[in-house]
């Protein structure tokens, strides 16, 4: 039984390093898809694009392996929920890396250079969103649970922004000859981000769940 219980431990202490990992690439992701939307570097776009794959095949790797302990070990109690977390949250930063590298096709698509529309906004949402990201993964790490209520107040930061930018940026319209294109894919781009906080919010979400033991809805 103890040896069981080893084998069990190593597997599911390997499982929550590869959602650490997963959660470090999905913010190396988003901050290099920003640098693409300030360069906009069309070869650190594709970059972007190909590194996504990655990130796809570690998130099927952590399901696939919490699904197989959960039906050889049939673990119960705090052990269940903690390999639900592992899943539920690669799931949630692979989404997130997925908006990253729709962040890095919508700046391939854009068309007027330099840009005809401020994207400050965007940059100060993305910085938001990193900082959301660095919170969630310490207290994921570090078991910080009682930190993560922290971001519904900074996920509310980039839902004001998200609002601003696409006021601002339909606003501009009647005025432009020229880049109406651009404004719905840099409208996208702030959709793409507000997005993602709400997938960060989520990742928050399981940890109070697995401390818990029952769901709780951080934008309450």
């Amino acid at each position: 039984m103890a040896q069981n219980r080893t084998f069990f431990d190593t597997k599911l202490n390997e499982l929550e390093d590869k959602v650490v990992r997963l959660a470090n690439l999905t913010m190396r992701q988003t901050a290099t898809a920003i640098e693409v939307l300030e360069k906009r570097d069309l070869t650190l776009a594709q970059t972007v694009i190909d590194n996504d794959n990655e990130l796809d095949d570690l998130e099927l790797e952590i399901n696939d392996e919490a699904i197989l302990l959960i039906a050889k070990q049939q673990p119960v109690a705090t052990d269940l929920r903690r390999l639900i977390v592992t899943m539920k949250s690669a799931t949630d930063l692979e989404r997130i890396a997925d908006y990253a590298t729709n962040i890095a096709k919508a700046v391939a698509r854009i068309e007027h250079v330099p840009y005809v529309l401020d994207i400050k906004p965007l940059k100060q949402m993305a910085e938001q969103l990193i900082d959301m990201l660095e919170l969630a993964t310490r207290a994921y790490r570090k078991g910080e649970v009682s930190r993560v209520r922290e971001l519904n107040e900074m996920d509310k930061v980039i839902d004001d922004l998200n609002l601003q930018v696409i006021k601002q940026y339909i606003g501009n319209l009647p005025n432009m000859t020229v880049g109406t294109n651009d404004v719905y894919e840099f409208s996208n781009i702030a959709r793409y981000l507000e997005r993602m906080g709400d997938h960060v919010t989520n990742f928050g979400e399981h940890l109070i769940f697995l401390e818990k033991g029952k769901h709780y809805d951080l934008n309450q």
